[in-house]
């Protein structure tokens, strides 16, 4: 089984690791890398912005990904690229969600997609959890500078729900 990732702080969101061994990208925005796959220790990675921006702030995700999963993604270039591996997957799922501030991660917190969910559900789930993850950090004593940032993230993540 494919384990997750643990991003470094600071690192660029589309290459989250110091070991990143390739980047391939499917999509871009405004020349920014928003979907593809990077390896790492010969295991694969599906790394996608999940909503547009927020001011600077963007919300990442990295799923793991079996051969089976790359076989499909190599078969599927459309609009359907994520289904299965991020929506209605046939089972839960271990990934890592990232937070970025100018592209740069800031906060990455491990997360579970839930069997069969659909857009919307995974959608606000997600956006909900680190909400709350973000406060905890926040009312857990940061350092002024990291505090101040996780502030601007939670109110953007907040925004993200609005919309």
């Amino acid at each position: 089984m494919s384990k997750s990732v643990l991003p470094k702080l600071g690192n660029l969101a589309w290459a989250p690791v110091t070991s990143v061994e390739e980047v391939e990208i499917f999509d871009r925005y405004n020349g920014v890398p928003t979907l593809g796959i990077f390896r790492t220790g010969g295991q694969a990675h599906l790394f996608w912005r999940t909503l547009g921006y927020t001011g600077d702030i963007s919300l990442w995700l990295y799923v793991p990904l079996s051969d089976g999963d790359q076989e499909a993604l190599g078969d599927d270039e459309g609009p359907g690229l994520l289904d299965g591996i991020v929506y209605q997957s046939a089972r839960q799922r271990w990934v890592t969600v990232g937070v970025a501030d100018y592209y740069r991660l800031i906060f990455e917190r491990e997360w579970s997609i839930p069997p069969n969910a659909k857009h919307g559900q995974i959608l606000r789930s997600l956006i909900e959890d680190v909400t709350a993850a973000l406060q905890l950090a926040i009312d857990g004593g940061l350092p002024p500078g990291r505090k101040e940032n996780f502030k601007k993230a939670q109110e953007a993540v907040r925004h993200l729900v609005a919309c």
